[in-house]
């Protein structure tokens, strides 16, 4: 079990890999922020990824979590001091909340705050990288996979990228 932001959720679903999630994590928890990000507005706009994140929240394996009083004062304070948005800042609680170690979130601030809360932040590409680690994926599909994020305009940055590449060859 892990929580995410909206950002994995989406891309994975845009990619129609959205079952990788619950293959490596079983069980994903989401903010009523991030169920908002990823499924209501995306419906809205008549986003087809939406509607497989929707499912996946019918099916029981994407869980939408609330955060204690407390927790959603702290996350407002963390989102105007990290520079993050709610969504990633509730993502980064409700991990601590139910005493995750890791949380399923892409952007570079998020992430450090996530770390300075004591939390192993991992996101879009640890998940493909991990399906093929767990041989869900051949090396030929997570290949096909990082190139189709990048076509779908998810930002990585060449280091990054040529990372990804080269732990794929590596296992």
């Amino acid at each position: 079990m892990t929580a995410s932001d909206a950002t994995p959720l989406i891309y994975m679903a845009k990619l129609n890999k959205l079952h990788l999630l619950k293959e490596i994590f079983t069980e994903i928890q989401v903010t009523p922020e991030v169920k908002r990000e990823a499924i209501d507005k995306g419906k809205e706009k008549g986003y087809i990824d939406a509607y497989i994140i929707e499912e996946a929240l019918k099916e029981g394996w994407i869980v939408e979590s609330s955060l204690t009083e407390e927790s959603m004062e702290r996350c407002k304070a963390l989102a105007l001091i990290a520079g993050i948005d709610i969504g990633e800042a509730q993502t980064i609680f409700i991990a601590r909340q139910k005493n995750q170690k890791i949380v399923l979130i892409d952007q570079s601030n998020a992430r450090e705050a996530a770390r300075q809360l004591g939390l192993t932040p991992r996101g879009t590409i640890y998940v493909v990288l991990s399906a093929a680690k767990r041989k869900i994926l051949t090396k030929t599909e997570a290949k096909q996979i990082l190139e189709m994020l990048i076509e779908k305009n998810f930002y990585v940055s060449a280091k990054i990228y040529r990372d990804a590449l080269k732990a794929i060859e590596e296992l």
